[in-house]
């Protein structure tokens, strides 16, 4: 996905994290910025998802369906 505008970020990791995510890259066929990029931009997509669950649970429960 291009953007027109990125942003820099320099970001200390762990040897133990860097090495997962190099490991998780190299079997996806991308590399370490792209990886990440994908890990971080799955995580709060997965946040939207669980806030619209938990609303909906709760919007049945309030209506005594569940």
């Amino acid at each position: 996905m291009a953007q027109a505008e990125q942003v820099k970020f320099v970001l200390r990791l762990p040897p133990s994290l860097h090495k997962k995510i190099k490991r998780r890259a190299r079997v996806n066929n991308t590399s370490m910025n792209k990886e990440i990029t994908n890990i971080l931009s799955e995580s709060f997509g997965k946040t939207s998802v669980e806030g619209k669950l938990q609303e909906l649970v709760e919007r049945l429960e309030k209506k005594k369906v569940i």
